[in-house]
């Protein structure tokens, strides 16, 4: 009778190990999941700077070469790029500095701050291109 206990205690204690390191596997799972995500956008938003430098040079190379031709426009753009651009860094650190408990609210706010950043640099870029 004994021995029969010890191997039904011995049988619970192992199903709650298993048990619980399915649990462990799966928060894993999550945690690498965010990791995968947060390193993707922070990419991605890397990639968004670096079109938004090239743009930045481009135009401040077409306004020197323009001289006092240069529109109004042109000049308000670049500014606008300029603050794009600062607006992307700060959102690259905030990224890469969030935890996956706010995770969900960051990516959100990444995502929206990409879109409009693209679209507005597209747009002046446009603009530019008319005017130049």
């Amino acid at each position: 009778m004994f021995r029969l206990s010890t191997i039904i205690v011995a049988s619970i204690f192992a199903v709650t190990l298993f048990t619980q390191c399915g649990e462990v596997s799966e928060d894993e799972d999550q945690s690498s999941n965010f990791e995968q995500e947060r390193q993707e956008m922070v990419e991605n938003l890397e990639g968004l700077r670096d079109d938004l430098d090239s743009q930045i040079e481009d135009l401040e190379s077409r306004i020197s070469d323009a001289g006092e031709d240069v529109d109004e426009g042109s000049e308000e753009a670049l500014e606008e790029l300029k603050d794009d651009r600062s607006e992307l860094e700060k959102l690259i650190d905030e990224v890469e500095n969030s935890s996956e408990e706010s995770w969900d609210e960051i990516k959100q706010e990444a995502q929206n701050s990409y879109d409009s950043i693209s679209s507005q640099m597209n747009e002046w870029m446009e603009e530019i291109e008319e005017s130049l």
